[in-house]
């Protein structure tokens, strides 16, 4: 079995050097959080999930098909889910470019429902920085999230399309692109 999910990826020192400034302010609150690796930060389209290995070309058969061309974003504010007021995910919206990438994730969900899996229902275009894991010092990081919510964090033309396998590990994930769209 193979961890699986659709992204475009982030790959500009400016924005992750930005993103470790917020991260370090993000620790400074006290919160109790696991920060997401400033090196491989990307923007997912379709979390696929655990899937048997020999399902891989067929899905990437069926990627072949989606436009996947890079696209400018901006990210500008500050955010959580499912609230600001009880954050489990930290994360950058997106300004520029959030139609774009919404656009992209139905093209990808609709190719990938072809072959038996559940379209997103509800896809939000984010870049996640961190993940809540307890409610130590909730009140100064909502209060960080609610102070940050226009934060301009910079501009980036993501990566093509791509499909990635996530491997979990104690120190935290790690991924490897399986596959390119190559227009």
């Amino acid at each position: 079995m193979v961890r699986l999910f659709v992204s475009m990826d982030v790959e500009n020192e400016n924005v992750s050097r930005r993103i470790l400034e917020i991260q370090k302010r993000l620790v400074e609150t006290g919160a109790d959080l696991k920060l997401v690796d400033a090196n491989i930060l990307h923007l997912t389209l379709f979390f696929i999930g655990e899937v048997p290995e020999t399902m891989v070309s067929t899905i990437r058969e069926r990627l072949s098909g989606v436009e996947g061309s890079p696209i400018e974003v901006e990210l500008r504010g500050l955010g959580a889910f499912p609230t600001v007021s009880q954050p489990r995910v930290v994360f950058a919206g997106i300004g520029k470019g959030d139609k774009e990438l919404v656009e992209r994730a139905e093209k990808v969900s609709e190719s990938l429902s072809k072959i038996g899996f559940r379209m997103n229902e509800r896809f939000s275009s984010h870049l996640t920085i961190a993940r809540v894991r307890s409610r130590l010092n909730l009140d100064k990081l909502v209060f960080f999230i609610r102070s940050n919510r226009d934060i301009f964090i910079g501009e980036v033309i993501t990566s093509r399309l791509r499909l990635k396998k996530s491997i979990l590990t104690p120190r935290g994930p790690v991924y490897e692109t399986l596959w390119e769209k190559i227009d």
